[in-house]
């Protein structure tokens, strides 16, 4: 849980700290060793205390919790798992590989709720009804289907009963799976975002892209005498004025 970061994080500052004290106490106040210990034990409680709090406070803000709120998840999610428990422990009692598929599956989906609350307990508010009403309905519809399953000499009333409480499962196995999808509707929307962003952005390369492939394919138009005396080399324009020069006196 990302909450256990904060008891990391403390114990990472309080060890060094106590190690500073102890021997601080042993080598300079030549303390006896079981008050130096004393004294090193405190100064881990010194600097864990308050580094845990301050962290721990900084969690609760980044989610937008107060402290009563993440103790009712807390209790909430206690309850959770003792329920995912007694789900686990119904599979010894499974008799049909149909219904190990289904109990299977509805175990999942349960997992992966708790799981998620427990890293991002702001999530809760988006199931309560799981927490509330859902959970309790499955642990106590497949311990009590399971029960009357193994029971022998069942009459046709009472299969027919059976049967149709392993289509309220199928109903409570989709039930759940709505409970998920509706708790991960914010970061689908968060998804969404960033894919827009993503669009945004090819977009704007694209256009950039245009924009330098239309810059390179203009030219400048220099008119065809000037192109020509550009092109010729300084050293071959001399050495025609000299050439020019002798034939005159020649002439002459």
């Amino acid at each position: 849980m990302k909450f256990n970061i904060s008891r990391w994080t403390a114990t990472i500052v309080a060890i060094p700290v106590s190690i500073v004290t102890g021997l601080v106490s042993m080598l300079a106040l030549d303390f006896h060793l079981l008050i130096d210990m004393m004294v090193g034990a405190g100064g881990f409680f010194a600097a864990y205390l308050p580094t845990q709090s301050v962290s721990f406070n900084r969690q609760l803000k980044e989610y937008g919790l107060t402290k009563s709120e993440y103790r009712y998840i807390q209790s909430q999610l206690k309850e959770a798992k003792e329920k995912m428990n007694r789900l686990r422990q119904s599979y010894y009692n499974i008799r049909t590989l149909k219904d190990a598929k289904l109990i299977f599956d509805i175990n999942r989906i349960v997992k992966s709720i708790v799981s998620t609350v427990e890293d991002n307990p702001k999530v809760f508010y988006n199931v309560q009804q799981f927490f509330h009403s859902n959970l309790d309905s499955a642990v106590n519809t497949i311990e009590q289907y399971l029960f009357l399953y193994r029971m022998p000499g069942k009459s046709k009333e009472e299969k027919m009963k059976l049967h149709e409480t392993r289509l309220s499962m199928l109903e409570l196995k989709r039930t759940l799976q709505s409970n998920l999808s509706h708790m991960n509707q914010p970061a689908y929307q968060s998804l969404e975002v960033e894919k827009d962003i993503i669009s945004m952005n090819r977009r704007r390369a694209g256009r950039k892209m245009e924009l330098d492939n239309t810059l390179d394919e203009k030219k400048v138009n220099i008119p065809s005498d000037e192109r020509e005396e550009v092109n010729i080399p300084n050293q071959k324009r001399e050495k025609v004025k000299v050439f020019r020069s002798d034939n005159n006196e020649s002439e002459k």
